[in-house]
Formats: C-alpha cells, structure tokens, sequence
C-alpha cells in the first residue's frame, strides 16, 4: 500500500480520536468498525474527508446536572481557563427523575424534594449564562429503579426510559432555549465505595456497567447532530482498576478530586472544541 493509502488512514485515525470514539471498555457502546477492502483502497472516495475546525478559545461553557459537575468545577485543573470559560450551573443533589428513586443497599432518596425546580433553574441560569456550549454531566441519580406516588418504575423497562427521555429532552429543550448547543457527557464507569469517608454513601447500582451503558444509550437518542451532541469521558475510568477504583481520583467512585478531574476535562475538553460552532 502506497503513501497516499496510509496518509489516507491516518486522517480517519485522527478525526476518530477528535470525535470521542471510546474502546468497547467504555460505557458507551462501540460504533460500528469499518474494514476498508482492498476494492475500497484501490477506489479512492472522490470526496476529501473533512478536517473538524477548533473552535476559536477561550470557548464559554456552563455545566448543568447534579453533583458531578459540581465536583469537576471545584477540582478543575488550572489549565481549563486556556480552553473553556467555564461556569457552574450545576446543583448538587439534583436528578432529573422526578419520584423517589431506591437502591437495593436500602438507600433512599426523593429527587423532587431535593429539586423540585431544576428544570426552570437550568433555563434561567442558560438566559442569563448565554454559554455557546451547555454541558450536562448527569447520571449518579439515573441507574435506580424510580418510585413514583402510585407504583415503581424499574430501572431499564420501556416506561422508565420513556419517563428518563421524556426529562431530558425537556431540559435539552430548556437550554437551547438560550442559544447555546447542548454536550452531553456519557456517563463513566462508577466504582461505589460501600465504605465511604463521607456521603452520598453506597448506592452499589451505580457500579453496574450496564446499567450506565444503558444509559448513555439513551442519551444517544437526544442527539440530533447539529445542536445536542454526545461527548464521552476516558476509558480509564472503566477498564483501569488503579483509576477506576482509586478514591484519588474519585473520592467515592462518583465525585472527582482533582487527579479525577483532570483525567476527565483532558478526555473532554478536545471533543467540544471540535463541536460544529
């Protein structure tokens, strides 16, 4: 194969890392892999791939969502403000669900009366932010079975997923409302420490892989390639055991300390460069 063939394969190698794509260890389900024939080498498309274009930095971005992105706003390395002027709309404690949602450890937590307006405090902050990107880091409080006043919702059934996507899209809705476009994070691989320094305690369905896969499926289905995209965290978390279950880097296996942090922004901050502006 000559020169051209492997620059060729090398421009798709760099817009694939650009875009996000993770390893079947990450949360999120592969894409699907592509083969190039050797019919396909020897046809060149007649159509040049496009490079993605940065964005011109400092980008303006407000992270909405619950105490993740709280966490990563106060452990933040310094070298954020080079690429994103960032701001936290985040509110800890704070699920999109609305009922009581129930772990099997015992633990319970009612969503609405810890946030019974999130939906008008996201729109509000994004009017008044006016960010170019609204970043929403969700999913601690999304892997539970969800209680409701009259029966249970379990985790994962069709009429949960429509109750998840019936939320997000109205909070989706919410920021763009403002102008900005809308990233959002998949979920990482959780690591819960059933013996935690201090809370939000256990919560072992948040170590449950396919449960956050299932999840990040269906923040997939929110995207429409033009304004709600998907931006997705490092590998490490899920198939590195001294990252992943190192309360270094997550001090429960969910909310980020600062090499957590940095891991993190490092993995996201090049995919929303390269967000079509």
């Amino acid at each position: 194969m000559g020169r051209r063939f492997r620059a060729r394969c090398a421009a798709v190698l760099t817009l694939a890392l650009l875009a996000g794509c993770s390893s079947t260890a990450t949360p999120s389900a592969a894409g699907p892999s592509t083969t190039l024939s050797p019919s396909a080498a020897a046809s060149p498309p007649s159509t040049p791939t496009p490079t993605p274009s940065r964005r011109k930095t400092p980008v303006k971005v407000a992270i909405f969502g619950d105490s993740q992105g709280t966490a990563l706003f106060a452990t933040r390395p310094s070298t954020v403000a080079r690429s994103l002027r960032l701001s936290d709309e985040s509110i800890s404690a704070c699920g999109i669900l609305r009922g009581r949602v129930a772990s099997r450890s015992g633990e319970r937590f009612d969503l609405i009366g810890a946030c019974p307006n999130w939906l008008s405090a996201w729109r509000d902050a994004a009017k008044r932010v006016k960010p170019d990107i609204a970043l929403v880091v969700l999913g601690a409080w999304d892997v539970f079975d969800l209680k409701t006043k009259s029966k249970t919702i379990d985790f994962g059934t069709a009429e949960w997923d429509a109750a998840f996507l019936g939320q997000l899209r109205s909070g989706v809705t919410a920021l763009r409302a403002s102008g900005a476009q809308v990233a959002l994070a998949e979920l990482p691989c959780y690591r819960p420490r059933k013996s935690n320094p201090r809370p939000p305690g256990w919560w072992p369905e948040r170590g449950d892989d396919d449960r956050t896969r299932h999840v990040n499926g269906l923040l997939r289905q929110v995207t429409d390639g033009a304004h709600v995209f998907i931006v997705t965290p490092p590998a490490a978390f899920c198939d590195d055991k001294s990252i992943g279950d190192n309360h270094k880097y997550r001090y429960d296996g969910v909310h980020y300390l600062a090499p957590g942090a940095k891991l993190w922004f490092d993995a996201i901050i090049p995919q929303l460069l390269v967000l079509p502006s």
